[in-house]
């Protein structure tokens, strides 16, 4: 791209991000855009015509990546589409909170778990057998995500992502920044959170936007009904809770029914043995962690997720 074109398409997304409306990017400087830029707010403003503008940043991003504008329309009009404040506070400052575990091995957890690998035993043994995955982790995951599948997620997993693709923009960080501002005094401490918020904020973003990519990948090659499915508020679905782009790279058909159904329990099974192998899980207590850490990166979930096995395996 000649430079010229470089200043322009920068100008124009600027004017997208920081602005927030398809009229204010059209209004500001539409006579200095490059055609391409120009052309595709336009075709932002033609697909949102009639749903909320707030998705503007994020219907542009895709754009970018090459998404077709006809599968957008339809994601934007989607009636279970909405604009989610809410997830752009929890995915960007939930770190703020820490995460209680320990009810997840109380004697009554366990006897759940052990209730599940007797109900079970054939396939876990199965994929426990093929992926060198011990039967205690994959069912100490599947009770710790969704107990399994009681709790799967109730938001919309589209607008999810559609909403925490905008967490970079202006007005959304000064609004997250804003969670906290009551409770700390220490102005150097201050600055710091102000400064890891932006960062997440951006970073959230741009992997909203992956996030997206795939969903709408899976939507023309699966048998998945990306439209309709509810997950975690960080838009995890399925008994296992796969991200989009986890999902893509580790989903398993377990069942061997010619689909990948993470609401499957043999599909789910099979899927968080894999994931686990696949990122690494050996023999060493290392090499376990680390593979457990992909799956979460929390050192309470991974000692959770231990504790879990550990207790599965003293009252076999």
């Amino acid at each position: 791209m000649a430079r010229g074109n470089r200043i322009a398409a920068s100008v124009s997304l600027s004017i997208l991000v920081v602005m927030g409306t398809i009229e204010a990017m059209l209004l500001s400087g539409c006579s200095t855009l490059e055609p391409t830029v120009r052309a595709r707010i336009e075709k932002v403003r033609a697909i949102l015509a009639g749903a909320d503008e707030r998705f503007a940043p994020t219907v542009y991003r895709l754009l970018e990546r090459g998404i077709d504008s006809a599968w957008l329309w339809v994601a934007f009009h989607h009636p279970e589409t909405k604009f989610l404040p809410d997830m752009l506070k929890i995915n960007v400052t939930g770190f703020l909170r820490k995460v209680d575990y320990s009810h997840n091995w109380s004697d009554a957890s366990i006897r759940a778990c052990r209730a599940f690998m007797d109900s079970n035993r054939a396939v876990l043994a199965q994929y426990a057998e093929l992926y060198r995955v011990p039967p205690e982790i994959i069912t100490a995951v599947l009770w710790v995500e969704t107990k399994f599948g009681r709790y799967t997620g109730i938001h919309h997993v589209w607008s999810v992502y559609a909403s925490l693709a905008t967490a970079d923009e202006p007005e959304n960080i000064r609004t997250n920044q804003q969670v906290y501002r009551d409770t700390i005094a220490d102005p150097v401490r201050l600055a710091m959170l102000d400064s890891l918020v932006e960062v997440r904020s951006r970073r959230k973003a741009a992997w909203a936007i992956e996030q997206l990519v795939a969903l709408s990948t899976l939507a023309r090659d699966s048998v998945l009904d990306v439209l309709s499915l509810r997950g975690s508020w960080a838009g995890a679905f399925g008994l296992p809770q796969f991200i989009p782009t986890s999902y893509k790279q580790w989903a398993q058909d377990g069942d061997g029914d010619g689909r990948k159904d993470l609401f499957s329990i043999a599909d789910a099974i099979a899927s968080v043995a894999y994931y686990l192998h696949a990122n690494g899980w050996r023999d060493s207590p290392a090499a376990q962690q680390a593979a457990l850490f992909h799956y979460n990166n929390s050192r309470d979930y991974v000692e959770c997720i231990l504790t879990i096995a550990q207790r599965l395996r003293q009252q076999q």
